[in-house]
């Protein structure tokens, strides 16, 4: 965390000083389970919290300041002991020290949004970038109006690039995280079905994410994905309205993109891809799975030009990149079987992805599907679920297991499509389905496992007696 003096959070965030003890802090805290030694301590009040009332644990673990937007009884009994400072609003507060700590940085700032596909990529740009240039990036989903200020804070002076997530469930949202981080290269994934139950529509999810173009500045490199219809119209309007030479494209479909790529053969462990990157042509063999992953690919090497690396360095660079914890990861178990783990965020777009790649593999054994619900798809929820269970149905699954409060609407589905084949479908999780999984399986089997996050699909996998799965990262 970056260091900071009083003068400077005064005048990043125009705070009042109601008591001066300490003038120098080690950086920024806003978790009282943490390690505060030396830090300046900024309470943040949430739906259900308000930090506010912890602000003498705050200075017990070791805060010498508080950033505060109410004088409560804490704040008067703890003047004169620490440096005390006052604001309108913590959040906005902490928002304006990110800033303040991306302007100090020399850093090349790259914002990454998309329905699918954002976290992967900021990890694959990550992998492809730092085998050039001295990266900076949040690990995990640091992708809100807390998450990126925090980000920033985080981000040393020696770094030449930093990669910052935006994530979005409300239209302003990624208008506010742009303010915030000023990137100098945007880039939008796709548009897909995500957040349905606070946007209604694709039409209004593509108005929220093209946020990042909106309000990104007039020398920002904005880089577009052609493939995707939502982002195509993007960049049409884009080309009406910014100078060309600050646009870059990527496509699969379209050889004129400035990144084109394609796949050359998909199995459970890697992907061949083939094309140009800036007019240059090549190969590469990246260990991921899954054929939506070339948009992710595509969207990390358009994010390598826009920061500076040659074609032949990303092309060099490809095969570092890697997929995390929960995104198509391949798990292999006892008993001869693999699953492919994909269940740290689902949505209709990515279940339809995934089950397009299950038809396409080949496998010496059988094939599970095990999926549970997906979240934030509002009204529209049954309805989608009920989609999804014709796409499973059709799949080609042996055996089908589904967990989540729409399995009525998923197991209409199946039956719409014909499907016969052995099925466990429940609203909610039971040890016995994990074990009845786990004796399911044999060797040359495939599983996959896909849902939102919340549904905690890992639970299948534990009793399968996996050889290379951890616990949540």
């Amino acid at each position: 965390m970056r260091a900071m003096d009083v003068q400077t959070i005064v005048r990043a965030t125009g705070a009042q000083t109601l008591s001066l003890v300490e003038k120098n802090f080690a950086g920024i805290g806003t978790d009282t389970r943490a390690d505060l030694k030396g830090q300046l301590f900024i309470p943040l009040k949430g739906d259900a919290f308000d930090a506010h009332q912890f602000l003498e644990k705050a200075v017990q673990q070791g805060a010498t300041g508080l950033l505060v937007h109410e004088e409560n009884e804490q704040v008067q009994k703890l003047k004169g002991q620490v440096t005390i400072l006052k604001v309108p609003d913590t959040l906005k507060a902490l928002q304006r020290l990110g800033t303040w700590a991306r302007r100090e940085s020399h850093a090349k700032v790259l914002g990454i949004t998309g329905s699918n596909g954002k976290t992967t990529t900021k990890e694959f740009t990550a992998a492809l970038l730092g085998t050039t240039l001295n990266v900076h990036y949040n690990k995990g989903s640091f992708n809100n109006h807390w998450g990126v200020p925090f980000t920033l804070l985080q981000l040393p002076p020696t770094k030449d690039v930093a990669i910052v997530e935006m994530g979005m469930n409300h239209a302003g949202e990624l208008t506010e995280l742009v303010h915030i981080a000023e990137p100098d290269v945007v880039v939008c994934t796709m548009v897909g079905r995500a957040h349905m139950e606070f946007f209604g529509t694709i039409e209004k999810v593509a108005e929220a994410k093209e946020e990042i173009y909106e309000a990104a500045g007039p020398n920002t490199i904005r880089i577009y994905n052609l493939d995707n219809a939502q982002t195509h119209n993007m960049y049409v309007k884009a080309c009406e309205k910014y100078d060309h030479s600050k646009l870059m494209t990527f496509s699969s479909e379209d050889p004129r993109a400035d990144v084109h790529l394609m796949i050359s053969s998909m199995t459970m462990s890697e992907l061949s891809v083939k094309g140009k990157i800036g007019g240059k042509e090549g190969t590469a063999v990246v260990q991921v799975f899954g054929s939506q992953n070339l948009t992710n690919l595509m969207a990390a090497a358009s994010l390598g030009l826009a920061a500076g690396m040659t074609p032949e360095e990303i092309w060099k660079g490809l095969p570092e990149c890697k997929t995390n914890w929960g995104r198509n990861q391949l798990v292999h178990l006892k008993s001869g079987a693999q699953i492919i783990f994909d269940a740290y965020n689902a949505n209709p777009d990515s279940m339809k992805a995934l089950i397009d790649n299950m038809k396409l593999l080949t496998v010496t054994g059988r094939k599970v599907g095990v999926f549970g619900q997906m979240r934030e798809l509002g009204s529209a929820s049954a309805a989608l679920h009920e989609e999804l269970g014709t796409w499973v149905g059709a799949a080609g699954f042996d055996k089908v297991y589904f967990i989540g409060d729409d399995y009525e609407a998923f197991s209409r589905g199946l039956s719409k499509v014909g499907y016969q084949n052995p099925t466990l479908i429940e609203k909610d999780f039971k040890d016995a389905s994990g074990q009845d999984l786990a004796q399911y399986l044999k060797a040359g089997d495939i599983a996959v496992v896909k849902a939102s996050r919340g549904t905690k699909l890992e639970r299948f996998v534990f009793p399968c007696e996996p050889l290379d799965f951890s616990e949540k990262q």
